[in-house]
Formats: C-alpha cells, structure tokens, sequence
C-alpha cells in the first residue's frame, strides 16, 4: 500500500504542479476567477476519489475504514507536499513577479468589495481588516505557504475521513458451524 501511496501522491502532486503552472500562463485575472479557484479546489479530491476506488478495485472490492483513511490522508498529504514545495519555488524563485500581481488583484478586489458595502455594515471592518493584513503580509513567502500546508492538513484529515466512510467496505464475517 505505501507504494501506491506514494504513486498517487506523485500524480496528485504533478497535477497541482500543472495547475499553477496553467494558472501563470492564463496569468493574474484567469488565476482569480471564481470557476478556476472551484476547479482548483475539487480537482485534486476528484483524482483521490478515483485513485481510492482503484486501490479498491486492486484489493478485492474490500478495504477497511482504516486502509482507506491511511491512503486518502497518506496521498493527500504526499501531493500537497510536493504542491507546496512546487509553489514556493513558483512564486519566490521562478516568478515573484507573478506573486505580487496577484497579491495586488487579491487587494483590488478586496477594495471593490468593501466599496460595496455601507460604512455602517458589520462587513466593512472586517474587509478593511482584511485588506491591512493582506497588505502588510507577504502571502506567497515559503513560511506562509508552510504555515498554509499545514493548516491544511486539517481540510486533508475531514476530507479523508469523509471518503473513508463512503468507500470502505468491509469482508462479510463469515460464521462457520
């Protein structure tokens, strides 16, 4: 199983590498739409679901609640590494440039949406908060996107906990007399 781990986990990774990658050649506004950030998100738990059911398929049509969580969080987990460390090369080494426009359209569009709003909302604050964090930090610095990784292992354990539960089936018991 670790092997297969480790190959799903390489292919997850390779396909968020090509997702960056598609992103900075469309460039700043395609890379922050709301359809592509969708694509982005779920594309990757897509392929999982498909190495998961495979993996299933490999085995006999079982595999137990635990196999599966070990190889959903262990794939996830394995491709968001070599995701993060491509990302960090992407936007501090190959094109900061790219970084800081999309730091800069993230703050526009910030800006658009608190313009929105009326001073007296609630909203407004919490925008204009947003906007001075935003500002004052460096987003795409391989400690944020570190920091990112892991926060996102918590995403990682609820989603492999979820397609645990959905794929696993266990061998009926059988009773002998």
């Amino acid at each position: 199983m670790k092997d297969y781990i480790l190959s799903s986990g390489l292919y997850l990774g390779l396909l968020q590498i090509l997702l960056l990658v598609f992103s900075y050649v469309m460039g700043v506004e395609f890379s922050l739409n709301e359809a592509w950030s969708l694509i982005n998100a779920f594309l990757p738990y897509i392929l999982l679901v498909y190495f998961v059911i495979k993996y299933k398929k490999m085995v006999g049509g079982y595999v137990s609640f635990k196999e599966t969580f070990s190889l959903t969080i262990g794939t996830l987990v394995a491709g968001a590494f070599i995701g993060t460390f491509f990302s960090i090369l992407m936007y501090n080494f190959i094109a900061p440039d790219f970084a800081a426009m999309l730091k800069q359209a993230t703050l526009d569009k910030l800006f658009v949406q608190m313009e929105q709003l009326p001073e007296d909302n609630a909203m407004y604050g919490v925008m204009e908060t947003l906007i001075e964090q935003t500002e004052a930090e460096d987003i795409y610095s391989p400690s944020n996107q570190l920091k990112a990784f892991f926060y996102g292992l918590l995403v990682q354990i609820i989603f492999s906990l979820i397609i645990a539960a959905f794929v696993k089936k266990d061998k009926p018991i059988e009773i002998s007399e």
